[in-house]
């Protein structure tokens, strides 16, 4: 054991022995050497220290900027919503305009009836499609079985009146009917709601010279209602074999989903 341990000492000495000539030879000290070791050491550290710095940089700009981004389309779709709001407020308020330009001009230009203006301002709940409550009542003439119309066509009648208001009952309704007519040849049916947003035609007998498209109105027949006014355009007719009548339907004139000023005929 001894031995070996003066072996290895002899062996290190060697070594050492070599390393000290091999400096000397460059003109280099060892602590010379050792410094510029640390130096090396030194600069690599301070390398790598720049690099993640550099990374950093560029990070922290790419989240700040996409930071920005995201505000600034934050601040686009508001801007966007805004718009939105505004132009449909300009359309709603051209709307109205044309309504009470075609409004206007709905009385002067149909002399033949004593016209009511009236506002809806309820739509019965229960009934969405067959049913309105309008502004006018017992104090402004108003009585049941009154025709109501619009500038489009035939819209109902009055079926309940208060003092201050009334209700409008839909030719949409199942319970409605109207003595009708084919404007195009005068042929006579009964029309009568479906509840679905059309009436049919009863009561034309199979063969008769019916088309799609032809115009109806109210016939002289009827009893509540002025003859001549404006009711739809038939839309289908079906034959079927071994009946009596055919089955007719016909879309409406008005559109009930937007109704906002009717007239009452007195």
């Amino acid at each position: 054991m001894k031995n070996l341990l003066i072996a290895l000492l002899i062996v290190s000495l060697g070594l050492f022995i070599v390393f000290i000539d091999t400096v000397s030879s460059r003109g280099e000290s060892p602590v010379e050497r050792i410094l510029y070791f640390i130096r090396d050491i030194g600069g690599n550290i301070s390398r790598a220290k720049s690099f993640v710095e550099d990374i950093f940089i560029f990070v922290y700009s790419f989240l700040q900027k996409q930071t920005m981004l995201v505000e600034h389309n934050k601040q686009l779709e508001i801007e966007l919503a805004r718009l939105k709001a505004e132009n449909n407020i300009l359309n709603n308020q051209v709307k109205t305009l044309r309504r009470l330009e075609t409004i206007s001009g709905f009385k002067e230009s149909n002399t033949r009836f004593n016209l009511l203006g009236a506002k809806v301002i309820r739509r019965e709940p229960s009934q969405w499609l067959n049913t309105i409550l309008l502004d006018r009542g017992r104090v402004d003439g108003v009585r049941p079985n009154m025709a109501v119309i619009n500038e489009s066509g035939l819209v109902g009648k009055i079926i309940s009146v208060s003092e201050y208001t009334s209700r409008v009952l839909f030719i949409l309704d199942p319970g409605n009917t109207v003595s009708a007519k084919i404007l195009r040849n005068n042929i006579m049916g009964v029309l009568k709601g479906n509840g679905d947003g059309t009436c049919s035609l009863l009561y034309i007998p199979t063969g008769t010279d019916i088309k799609v498209g032809d115009t109806v109105v109210t016939s002289e027949a009827s009893e509540l209602y002025p003859s001549g006014i404006n009711i739809g355009r038939i839309s289908n007719i079906n034959s079927k074999p071994g009946e009596t009548f055919l089955e007719i339907t016909v879309i409406p004139s008005a559109n009930f989903s937007d109704i906002y000023y009717l007239w009452i005929i007195r």
